[in-house]
Parts: structure tokens; sequence; C-alpha cells
């Protein structure tokens, strides 16, 4: 054990006994400066036969005495000086004292004082005259031994104390004074070093097991090595404790192997001493007769991945578990060039062409993150089943390869190869990994039929994968009538249904859902991914009350740990105008994650706190959170919200400059929509201009909502040319173009624009607010008659209006674009929807209670100069949140400062 001793400290050996103590053998232990130290002259006499005979774990009381000295304190232990440091000759005597006497001067470093080095000197001395002028010390036999004192030694010695005990052979010693000593509370500062020497002291105790085939006894010991260095913080990062892992799998495998060619002891040992003791116990394996396939696998379950490989070449005929083991410990250990060499060896032995092994090694590659070479694997393989089809459409689609997939899908049909179930749903989420086209959802369309003449339409995997592809595609009517006509419904099915109606603005549908589902299959427990979307649709509507109800039924369905859902909760609160529930929520999240920053950051942008988003995007880096996309964009258009111009333009340069991220279609919108507002249309046009990247319609949408606000028509018509191309179908470019010629009095450029809605058959998205009024949800539109306060509202709307005319209000009739003579246009304009739902909330809620609007639209100027009038003549504070910001109303003021 002396030579395995040293080669876990990474010292040289000796002969007989330690050459060298190793200089930083208790550096972990760090004492503090001490005085000389004190002699006391009382000692404790163990006798010979208390130390040498069998005995049980010895108390605190009866084996560690703690003297009292000024500082600090020592320890009296039951070892003589013979025991300590052996029986050597005279000239091992003095190379072993001055090897300790080297290792306390070492701690000069550690800020010991000369006089404390020299007090260890005069004790070490002490020892050394008695080992060469006391003839009791002399002998080379235990009857020439008569001990006459304990050695009494600082704490800060302790560690090295237990290190020479474990040189010469006393293991039990050193784990009776070490488990005696951790009682103690002067130990403390030492603990690490203790426990050290009573790990080594448990493996030479392994050691001695095996040796004498008490396997169980050493796999024991083994285990009360690890569980004392796993029992304090600054050993889990030990080499000692990773040594010992890798010591202990090998001998589990050997065992399951039943290879009987390598003692345990041996490989335990020789394990323990490290990577070039390793590589001969692989050599002396490599040439062990019998089949390696049970080390191997044993091997890779236990994690020991480069071994198993080391071993695979030497075993003439792998077994397929075995290959596919090899395969699974590459995917688990994220290894690429591992993965590559057991593909390499697999080629060598003719084993590539099994069908199942070709499966797994697709399926490696797509987890690595090579595509090309899962594709080289299935064009090389000679017989395919439909089982590496679908690992080969798995991969591609994950990789984003959706069009490549449906072209193989058709070949497959082709050959007359029948689909499944894993085929079905690779190949539908394959046409929306791509950017979603008319074309890909008439794939789509296509792959339906082929479902239901196949009989897989009551499949709720597969159907619950197609709705979720039109859900996506945005064809909510589609997705609805897919959840339908389903038979059988899981949790999967429901929250992919609300979740469809919370992204394509269908809110108020999304709760519906959730209360349906909720009673319908009490038996399903809705997850974070169901209650993501259902805090999405609370947010949408700004519906507060139903948003703290849901996060009740949160906290008590044990979903508060989950981040996606903590952020849902951040969003959701800010978007229903409490910021500080907002903030109270993201303070209480212990482990905050990037999502988490984004959704504080846009919380604050929505409400117009451009700086204080700022801020916070500052914060998060500061705690080391790198940010992502979304928080640029986040950060941008909080930046827009406050016109915050400079700060903006520097964040936006950070992102190449500081974080290596390179600005997407996203970004560049933000900086467009930032200058833009801020009437620097000439900058916003240069940006787009300069872009290293293909200008998408996200960027000319923000360049044409910015010359709406500012009436700039010549930049107008250029980014609606380009919108018209890129975005045929979206009625409300058509519209904002209409409105800009309208402010500039272009009335056959309206007309003209009019008739291109007409001809392509595109209606403009009504405006429609919601409201929420004791935990229900009131929805309006301009045209709805069917509330039944409608006449009410229309009456004390006309009161209202009359009473502002008064005061010199003129309604803002240029949104009208139709021709109408003026008292239609205000009759329309004040039937306006957020008007409607204003109305609604002064008649059915209580004075001084916040009436809080959400709204799918821009808010007009109209709407936006009313809310300001209502809210100072009725004294109430009014909350709408548009589809790009929030306005908070108070006496007559806005929050946006007119600028939204």
């Amino acid at each position: 054990m002396a030579a395995l001793a040293h080669a876990l400290l990474g010292i040289p050996a000796r002969c007989g006994l330690c050459r060298a103590i190793h200089p930083h053998l208790s550096s972990a232990s760090r004492p503090s400066p001490i005085s000389p130290i004190s002699r006391a002259s009382t000692r404790t006499t163990p006798t010979l036969a208390n130390l040498t005979a069998p005995r049980s774990r010895l108390s605190a009381v009866n084996t560690v005495t703690v003297h009292s000295a000024p500082a600090p304190v020592t320890v009296e232990i039951p070892v003589t000086c013979y025991q300590l440091i052996g029986v050597p000759d005279q000239a091992e005597k003095d190379e072993v004292i001055k090897a300790v006497m080297d290792l306390k001067i070492s701690q000069v470093k550690e800020g010991y004082t000369e006089n404390a080095i020299k007090s260890r000197q005069d004790l070490l001395m002490d020892v050394r005259d008695k080992l060469i002028a006391e003839p009791e010390y002399a002998g080379n036999s235990i009857e020439n031994i008569r001990p006459t004192s304990a050695l009494q030694i600082p704490w800060a010695w302790f560690g090295a104390a237990l290190w020479l005990l474990q040189e010469v052979g006393e293991v039990e010693l050193v784990l009776d004074i070490g488990q005696a000593a951790i009682q103690h509370p002067e130990a403390k500062p030492y603990i690490h070093d203790i426990l050290l020497s009573m790990a080594m002291a448990e493996c030479a105790t392994a050691v001695i097991g095996f040796e004498k085939n008490k396997v169980s006894q050493g796999f024991e010991a083994i285990s009360r090595a690890q569980s004392l260095l796993r029992s304090k913080k600054s050993l889990e990062k030990t080499p000692l404790l990773s040594k010992i892992d890798r010591a202990k799998t090998m001998c589990e495998c050997l065992i399951a192997s039943e290879l009987t060619g390598l003692k345990l002891e041996e490989a335990l040992t020789m394990f323990l001493l490290g990577k070039d003791n390793e590589a001969a116990v692989v050599e002396k394996l490599r040439r062990v007769d019998g089949n390696k396939n049970q080390l191997i696998q044993s091997l890779c379950k236990q994690g020991d991945l480069k071994l198993a490989l080391q071993l695979f070449p030497h075993e003439p005929n792998p077994s397929q578990q075995t290959c596919e083991l090899l395969i699974l410990s590459c995917i688990r250990q994220d290894s690429l060039p591992d993965g590559l060499d057991v593909h390499r060896h697999l080629v060598n032995g003719g084993w590539d062409q099994d069908p199942f092994l070709a499966t797994k090694l697709i399926e490696m590659y797509s987890e690595l993150d090579s595509i090309e070479n899962a594709r080289e694997v299935f064009n090389k393989t000679r017989k395919r089943t439909i089982y590496m089809w679908n690992a080969l459409f798995r991969a591609l689609t994950l990789a984003g390869h959706g069009t490549e997939v449906l072209n193989l899908y058709r070949q497959m049909n082709a050959i007359g190869v029948p689909s499944d179930r894993f085929t079905y749903t690779y190949v539908l989420k394959a046409c929306v990994v791509s950017e979603c086209s008319s074309l890909l959802l008439q794939k789509g369309k296509e792959i339906h039929g082929h479902i239901l003449r196949h009989r897989y339409g009551a499949h709720v995997h597969v159907t619950t994968t197609l709705l979720d592809m039109y859900a996506r595609f945005g064809c909510v009517s589609y997705a609805s009538s897919v959840f339908d006509q389903m038979q059988n419904r899981n949790v999967v099915s429901w929250s992919a249904m609300i979740a469809c109606y919370a992204k394509n603005a269908r809110p108020y549908e999304a709760l519906e859902l959730f209360r349906k589902m909720i009673l319908e299959a009490p038996d399903l427990f809705p997850n974070s991914v169901t209650m993501v979307s259902v805090l999405q649709a609370c947010a949408a509507l700004a519906a507060l009350e139903q948003g703290k109800f849901i996060h009740g039924y949160i906290l008590r369905r044990g979903l508060d740990s989950t981040l996606p859902v903590m952020s849902s909760l951040i969003t959701m609160y800010a978007r229903c105008g409490k910021l500080e529930l907002a903030q109270q929520v993201f303070n209480k999240i212990k482990r905050k994650d990037v999502v988490s920053w984004n959704s504080l950051i846009s919380s604050y942008g929505i409400h117009g706190y451009g700086k204080r988003a700022v801020q916070v995007f500052e914060d998060m880096i500061d705690h080391g959170v790198s940010p992502s996309y979304i928080s640029f964009v986040s950060v941008l258009g909080a930046c827009s919200h406050e016109g915050l111009v400079e700060e903006g333009k520097v964040i936006f340069q950070s992102m190449v400059r500081e974080h290596g991220l390179y600005p997407s279609i996203e970004q560049y919108a933000c900086m467009v929509d930032l200058l833009g507002r801020a009437n620097r249309l000439d900058e916003a046009a240069k940006i787009i201009d300069d872009m290293r990247i293909e200008p998408g319609a996200q960027v000319w949408g923000a360049l044409l909502g910015s010359c709406r606000i500012h009436g700039n028509v010549e930049l107008a018509e250029r980014a609606s040319k380009r919108l018209f191309e890129l975005e045929p179908r979206n009625a409300g470019n058509y519209v904002l173009l209409a409105d800009i010629y309208a402010e500039a009095k272009m009335w056959d450029e309206v007309k003209r624009v009019k008739k291109l809605l007409e001809d392509r058959e595109l209606q403009k998205v009504p405006g429609r607010s919601w409201i929420e009024v004791n935990r229900k949800i009131y929805s309006f539109d301009s045209v709805d008659e069917f509330n039944p306060q409608m006449e009410q509202l229309h009456a004390l709307l006309g009161e209202l209006s009359m009473e502002m005319k008064r005061r010199g209000y003129k309604p803002q009739t240029k949104v009208v674009l139709y021709d109408l003579d003026e008292e239609e246009k205000e009759r329309i304009v004040l039937g306006h929807s957020e008007k409607l739902a204003v109305a609604f909330g002064l008649i059915n809620t209580k004075h001084g209670e916040i009436i809080r609007i959400s709204k799918n639209l821009r808010l007009c100027e109209d709407c936006h100069y009313v809310t300001k009038f209502i809210s100072r003549f009725t004294n109430r504070e009014i909350l709408v949140r548009d589809v790009n910001r929030f306005h908070h109303f108070r006496d007559g003021v806005c929050s946006c400062g007119d600028y939204w």
C-alpha cells in the first residue's frame, strides 16, 4: 500500500518507506499561523497490546486527547514514534525526519512564522533523537520495542501523521484514529486531510479483502471510501475519487464478465495508480482468452466508453447488443469522434449492413449533429427497413430539412414500403420545419388523406401531430375539425389545441377549451405545456383575475418549479398591467435562465420603461447569462417604445462586437422600427440597404408602420411594393398604405389600393377588444350588436362624445377609408371596439376599479384621444394594451406620452 499511496499523491516511491513526503499534503487544511508548540508534561502511555491487539472502533474519548495551548491546540494520539516512522535503518531515519521537516517548512507560504517552524523542527528532532539515542526505539522486532509515550502533535500535523501510519501499514489504526478525530470540534479545519487519509485506508482494506477472496467486503470498503470523499464538498472533485470510481467500475465489470485472467485486487490497485497502470490492465485484458462482450457491455453501462473502445477491436465476434451499447454510449457522452471510431470498426467487421445497427448509427449521428454521416449510413445500407426510413426522417426533420424528408417519403411510397405511425408523425413535422408555404400546406393535406386511407385517423399520436401541423400553418378551422373528430384525446391533444387557439389570436377560445378540458377530462392533468398556453391566452386578453386563478392552480399542481411556466407568469402579469407582480414572480425564481430574463425585459418594454429594460438587460449579462437573439429583440423593442435611439444603437452594435451574434431579420426589424418611430427614416432606410441578409417582411413592415406614423409616402411606396411581393395575402399592408395615402389626401391612390384588396378578395382583420369583469371575459368588435347592453353602451358613448365636442374635440375620421359623409364616419369611429369595451367597463365596474382592456390591433389616434378624455372626465384609471404596447391612462394623460 505504500506504493499505492505514493501514486495517488503523485510523488516518487522510496526504498522501504517514503523517501519524500508530498509538499502539499496538508495544504487543504489551511491552518492559521501558530505560536511555539506547548509541551505537555503529562502524556498518555498506551501499551503495545492496546496498539497491536484486534480492536473495535475506538471512541474519541480514549483515542484522541486535545491539550490546551495558546494557539493552536495540540492533539495527543496513541501512536509512538516507532509506529509512526517504523524501524528503518539509520540512513532512512534521517531521511524520513528531514522529509517531514521539509513538509512543515514548506508551509511558510501559508503564513507560518519562523518561530512556529523552529518549534516543529524541535519536535521532529526530538523524535529523531529518540530513534538514535534511545535503544528501545532501535530494535528490529516487536520484542525489543518498549514505547514509553504517545506522540503529541499540533492539529495541523494530524493529516500527515495519518499518512505516515498509512505508509507503514497501520490501516486499522488510521481508521480508528480518524473516526475518533472527526468528532472533535477542534478537527473541523483539518477534516479534509483526515477524510482523505481514511479513504485511502479503506482502499487498502478493499485490496486486502479481494486478496482473501472476500469480494463483498472489498466492495463495501470501496463504497465507504467513496462515501467519505463525497461527504465533504471540497473532496468531490479530488482525483482520488474519480480513480476510486473507475477502479470500482472495473472490478464490477470483471465480475460481470466472469473473465479470470485478471485478479480483482490487481485491477483495483492498478486503476488506483493511474492512467499508465490502466494501460497495463487493458493490455492484460486484451490477452485474456474468452468472450469479452459482457465486459465491454458492463463498461458501457458503467460509463467507461474509452476503455470499452480499447477492448472492442479485440473481440472477434461482438454481439449486436455490444455494438448497440457502444453506439448509445457515444450519444450519452456526446462524442462524435468515438462514434466515428465505432462506425469504422463496424464497417471493417462487416456489421454495418445490419439494418438494426444501421438504424442506431443514424440515430447516433442525428443526436451528434452530423446529418451528413447519417445520410451516408442510409445510402450505403442495402437492406432498408421502415425503422431506417423513420430514423432518417427524424434526423432530417430535427435538422430542419423538411423538403428533403417529403421527397424521400415520396420515394418510399413509390417502392412500396408501408408507413407506420412514426412515419406519419415525422413527415407531418417535416411540413412545418421549413418556412411555411402554401405548397407545404398542400403536402400536409395530402399526408392527411394518406393517413385516413390507411386507417391511422384514430391513432392519438398521429392525429395530435396532424392538429399541430394545421395550427402552425394558422389553419385553426382544420385543426379544430381534427380535434373534434378525435375519438381518444390525451393531455398532449388538449394542450395542442389550446396552443393552437392561443398562438393564432384566439385567446378566448383557448380559455374556453381549457375550462372544457377540466370539466370533461377530470382524469387528465394539465402539464406545464398546457399552462404556458393558457397563461398566454390570459395575457392576450389582459384577464388578470383569470390569470390569478391559473396561478393558484399552478401552485396547487406544483408546476411553479418549471421555468417556462414561471416565465409565462411574468409575461401574463405584465400584460395584465401588474408589472410589480411580474417582478415578484421573477424574484422568486432561484435559477433564472435567459427566457426568464427576456420575459422581464419585454415586460418593462411594453409598459414603456425602456431605461429600466436596458438596466435589466445589463443585469442579466452581469449575472453571467449570455443574451439570446430574443434578448436583443426584447431590449431593442423596449428602446423603441421610449425612443432610446442612441442606447438602442449601442446595444445593436454589441451583438457582434461583444456577444458574437450576427443580427437576424428580427433584430434588423427592431432597429428599423426604433429609427422609424423617432422620425429618422433615412437612417432606417440605410439600415435596410446595408443589411448583410435579404430584408424580410418584418423589416419592410416596420418601415411601412413608421411611414404611417410620419406620413412619408415615398418610402411607404417602396416598402409596400416589397411587402406585396413577400406577403401578397396580408391585408394589413394594403390598409396601412391606404391610410398613408388618405393622410396625404391622395384619394385616387386610396381607391387603387382598395381595389387591389377587392380584386384579391382580401379583408382587413377586424378590430376586436376584450375586457374582464368579475372573472368573465367579454369580447367586442365594431359591428357587434349581440351584447344585451349594446344600446346602453352607444348611448353612453354618444353623451361622452357630445361633452368632448363641447370642449373642442374633433373626431379623427381619417381612419375611415370609405367614401361616406362626415357624420357617418363619426358614427363608425365612435363604434370602435375599444371604445365599446371602455363604456362597458364604466357601466359594469365599481368606481375606483381599474378598467383593463386588450386589443388585437394598434390603438388608433381617435381612440387614444377619447380614452384620455374619459380617464379625466370620469376620474377612472384605464389600462389598454394594443398589439404593440401598454397605454396607462390616468387624469387625461397616457403613459406613452403620445409616442406609440
